[in-house]
């Protein structure tokens, strides 16, 4: 078993630095490329994102048919709750025109959340295994070098998505560099701390029911980050522009996909 310590401070390092620096990246993008295209980039980076959480949610039980009984029930139902909690956080999801963006920064704030509650159940699964390995080393206890690279840099990457949104509806809410910072950070401890608070939590409770399953978690995080999805794909429906954009918009896609794809394959 490894210490608390020692875990709680790798669970810290490598969710709220990638966090961090992966948002002052989109805000350096945000300076040279169009909004339109951030959303491309972002959705393509979602594709992924769920692609990858509905696997880690054991896609909601689908294999088990209708003899899962009431636990295969309730992976649907966190994907349900998930959904609902926010879109009824932000009813102004589906509405038309300015009166759909007028939630300003609370937006991006709850696309941080929608994207980052998944990652309870990853930092649950970093606490439960330094709380069960026989290992003396947190790197080995992880899969090594690689898996490490993978994960901090799908840490990095997904906030993409949050500092996409924030452009996109809230790109105006800070005055200066330190307003703008200031907001960095309230996206970072956003998106971060479901994670934080699942590494800290599973470390013990793991040791106390040793069969703890944290699958509901990425089934409803799987859930909550549609409400990113919607918001994300908003403006390339409601721009107007010429139709060569079209290709350009799809390679943004392609991109953002291939990205979390490759730092996915690190893992393999």
């Amino acid at each position: 078993m490894l210490g608390f310590a020692e875990t709680f401070g790798a669970i810290l390092g490598s969710f709220l630095l990638p966090a961090f620096i992966g948002l002052l990246i989109m805000s350096g993008a945000a300076r040279v490329l169009k909004p339109i295209y951030l959303a491309a980039f972002a959705i393509g980076l979602y594709l992924w994102f769920f692609s990858d959480t509905i696997g880690d949610a054991s896609l909601l039980g689908v294999s088990e048919g209708f003899t899962g009984g009431i636990w295969h029930v309730m992976l649907w139902v966190c994907f349900a709750i998930g959904l609902l909690l926010l879109v009824s956080l932000d009813k102004s999801t589906f509405a038309e025109g300015r009166s759909g963006e007028s939630f300003g920064f609370a937006i991006p704030v709850l696309v941080a959340i929608a994207v980052g509650v998944h990652g309870f159940g990853e930092g649950a699964a970093i606490g439960a295994t330094a709380a069960t390995t026989p290992s003396a080393s947190l790197l080995d206890a992880f899969g090594g070098l690689s898996a490490a690279a993978s994960f901090i840099l799908h840490k990095g990457l997904e906030p993409l998505m949050v500092g996409a949104a924030y452009w996109i509806y809230a790109g105006d809410h800070a005055r200066d560099t330190n307003g703008r910072l200031n907001d960095i950070l309230v996206l970072t401890l956003a998106f971060t701390l479901p994670g934080i608070i699942g590494g800290a939590s599973a470390y013990f409770i793991v040791q106390a029911y040793p069969s703890a399953d944290f699958t509901y978690v990425f089934a409803l995080g799987l859930g909550a980050s549609l409400y990113a999805a919607f918001r994300l794909a908003r403006p390339l429906f409601l721009a107007s522009g010429a139709s060569s954009e079209s290709i350009k918009i799809a390679l943004l896609v392609l991109l953002g996909f291939t990205c979390l794809y490759l730092a996915a394959m690190l893992h393999s």
